[in-house]
């Protein structure tokens, strides 16, 4: 059974990749960071329009809003829609050798210089140290998603948004928590680089970059490393 089930994550792979040479090209710095905008710009509606949901509501209504006013800010910006072609959440996905399936990252963005089966990936966290939403679960179950191969394992770079409720900054909490770790031997979160700051129009969007542990498994990729991976953090308030 087991041969069984490795030629079928094998044949899922296959055809996922399909004429891909991987990982793939990166995006370019300034499309990414207009992209960071237009989260910015979202969310920065949803506040003004729903502030029982921001301050109160879960990642997953959070994150449907998010979704919803992506669509229309794309929709109403003909420079954004050139870039971006759709957002979507949680549609399903495997990891990078399809040992794991119907995972579900909480936004994809479809991007219109890739085909919508290689999205850039946002994985959103809540930051609320008193209710133990701390750093510490944003880079376990956010940050880690990405140096293990469960998402963005075709691309080179991803994004974490951090919907911020207790006055916490990329600055005062995540710049430490991953100085603490690169420190480590090995590193955790193979950190590369500190996180540094971009977009420079934003409140709170730094960029760092970490290794992967992982190589891919399937044929002319076989045993192929994939390189860092540039995480871009937006934190919002």
């Amino acid at each position: 059974m087991s041969g069984l089930v490795s030629g079928l994550q094998q044949d899922h792979l296959s055809e996922l990749i399909r004429g891909q040479d991987l990982p793939l090209p990166a995006l370019d710095p300034s499309h990414v960071e207009l992209i960071l905008e237009l989260i910015q710009l979202a969310y920065e509606g949803i506040k003004a329009d729903y502030p029982g949901a921001v301050f109160a509501g879960d990642e997953k209504h959070l994150n449907s809003l998010m979704v919803d006013r992506l669509n229309h800010l794309v929709g109403d910006d003909p420079v954004a829609s050139l870039l971006v072609r759709a957002v979507s959440r949680g549609t399903e996905t495997k990891n990078y050798d399809a040992s794991r399936f119907e995972m579900r990252p909480d936004i994809q963005i479809s991007l219109t210089s890739r085909q919508h089966l290689f999205p850039l990936i946002v994985e959103c966290k809540l930051i609320d140290i008193s209710k133990g939403k701390t750093v510490d679960r944003y880079c376990k179950d956010g940050l880690a998603r990405f140096t293990t191969g469960d998402y963005a394992w075709t691309n080179r770079e991803a994004m974490l948004l951090a919907y911020v409720r207790d006055g916490a900054s990329t600055t005062s909490h995540l710049q430490p928590f991953l100085a603490a770790s690169m420190a480590l031997s090995p590193p955790e979160y193979a950190v590369v680089s500190l996180p540094q700051k971009c977009a420079a129009s934003l409140p709170d969007a730094v960029r760092s970059d970490h290794g992967r542990y992982f190589s891919y498994v399937h044929g002319a990729q076989n045993g192929k490393l994939p390189g860092d991976i540039a995480v871009w953090h937006l934190w919002v308030s």
